[in-house]
């Protein structure tokens, strides 16, 4: 690859498997052919590892620097939305960066008064997927909790996605009471009955809220809901961000019996710098990274990396969604403790579930 770039051409590695490449003194229709050849050569490059055929792909973005754009900031920005947009586009796209693509982010943004009406009023979903050992698929350990919510246009969108769009921390906050309150008074008491183990979202912000934790555990002790039958799953990210706050309030929820999920667990491996045995019971491993790990050999040993930590620190690992066998038999072979997906059962809505038959055995 160093042969399709020029001599004074700087590439490096910024971590992970992301990439910078400056290529000085180059138009625009220059770097789009420049960079269009490697990822076309990364993107042909297949080998085989085990009996298997392996593929990596590559996606990028591009950005001018000139005397009217050259605020460290601005560019480093202006390349990230660029290489959003590039991946956003499928795998294999180049996109160079142009103004209204920012614009296009910020008309996206959703207004204040919509984000707070889909907190409080607007319709909100609960859906369960049950987690499994991949060996006995049969058995179901707990059951992940993800939300659905609704526009007042009638869309809808997913969890993650919505609270992407959420500025104020009190936002957040708003959504995780509504979801522990929808959970304590709805659907708490059918799940003590049933013996079932749930596992529901936590926000970061809403881990470092004092005030909220204390209303969730309240919530908990006046419900017949056992401690042991109430996992959370909480951005992992918020162990790097705000260690000391976070590591104080999940030893907390573990002293008074929740069980902890960090979840979105990726590509940034510094976190096990910062993780020990008495953080979390479970890593949960963005679903980024397993998507292609059948196919992708950078995929399946960074989650070997992982599943390594986490024997490590005595912590079990989470993966999905499983979509097919393939992914099914190479998470087994990492040694992934726990899966889900639609390869192994279906997703379906926590009232449902709760109005079957199904009851379960501790």
């Amino acid at each position: 690859m160093l042969s399709m770039l020029r001599s004074g051409d700087l590439l490096a590695r910024l971590g992970g498997d992301e990439f910078g490449l400056l290529l000085p003194d180059c138009n625009s229709d220059s770097a789009r052919f420049i960079v269009t050849r490697l990822i076309n050569a990364v993107n042909e490059y297949h080998f085989m590892w085990e009996g298997r055929l392996h593929r990596i792909g590559a996606s990028a973005g591009i950005t001018m620097i000139n005397k009217h754009n050259c605020q460290l900031t601005e560019v480093v920005s202006q390349a990230d939305i660029a290489c959003y947009a590039a991946k956003n586009s499928g795998r294999g796209r180049l996109t160079v960066y142009e103004p209204q693509h920012a614009l296009t982010s910020s008309k996206g943004m959703m207004p204040l008064e919509e984000q707070w009406r889909m907190i409080k009023t607007n319709h909100l979903l609960m859906l369960a997927r049950n987690v499994v050992a991949p060996r006995t698929p049969e058995a179901t350990s707990f059951w992940l909790v993800s939300l659905r919510l609704w526009t007042s246009e009638g869309d809808v969108m997913e969890e993650r996605a919505f609270r992407a769009g959420l500025a104020d921390p009190a936002l957040h906050h708003a959504l995780d009471r509504r979801v522990f309150h929808e959970f304590f008074h709805h659907a708490a008491t059918a799940v003590a009955s049933k013996g079932l183990s749930v596992a529901l979202p936590l926000s970061a912000a809403g881990l470092c809220s004092a005030t909220l934790i204390d209303e969730l555990l309240e919530q908990r002790e006046h419900s017949p809901l056992p401690p042991r039958l109430l996992h959370l799953i909480i951005p992992a990210d918020v162990i790097v961000k705000q260690a000391e706050t976070a590591v104080a309030t999940l030893q907390k929820l573990r002293q008074r019996g929740c069980q902890i999920i960090l979840s979105q667990v990726g590509r940034d491996l510094h976190l096990f710098n910062l993780l020990n045995p008495h953080i979390a019971d479970y890593l949960l491993l963005d679903s980024d990274l397993i998507a292609n790990i059948h196919e992708s050999l950078m995929d399946e040993m960074l989650a070997s990396i992982i599943q390594g930590h986490a024997q490590r620190l005595d912590i079990k690992t989470l993966a999905g969604p499983v979509q097919n066998s393939q992914v099914l038999d190479t998470l087994s072979s990492i040694g992934v403790d726990l899966i889900y997906g639609d390869a192994i059962a279906e997703t379906q809505p926590l009232d449902l579930l709760l109005n079957t038959s199904y009851f379960a055995i501790h």
